[in-house]
């Protein structure tokens, strides 16, 4: 049961402190409602909600890599440099593919 407590909590603070864990939680907004107005299908929701979890989970790690990066080293390091640029990276690569889905839901809905 600690350990769902502790999850949330991880989940309140990175929405709280990663400001892109905002701004990718309200592109759910939008494209929520968006597929209210558009009726999507099932398998629409299913694409999207998945496109959703991934992206969300990616940056929340990210930004758990980013604090920890910065609480372990506060010098510069290019190493430092390098993981924070992959994380970072691997939330990108998520983003652009939800966005080719979300494009192809869009194209199927109209």
């Amino acid at each position: 049961m600690k350990a769902f407590i502790y999850a949330f909590r991880g989940l309140g603070r990175g929405l709280v402190s990663g400001r892109n864990v905002l701004l990718q939680c309200l592109a759910v907004v939008a494209v929520t409602v968006f597929g209210i107005v558009k009726e999507f299908a099932e398998w629409q929701w299913i694409a999207v909600v998945l496109c959703f979890m991934v992206v969300i989970a990616l940056e929340l790690v990210n930004t758990a890599i980013e604090k920890l990066c910065d609480a372990l080293h506060s010098d510069k390091s290019d190493a430092i440099r390098d993981v924070k640029d992959m994380a970072a990276g691997a939330v990108l690569w998520a983003s652009i593919g939800s966005a080719a889905v979300f494009l192809i839901v869009v194209v199927t809905a109209v």
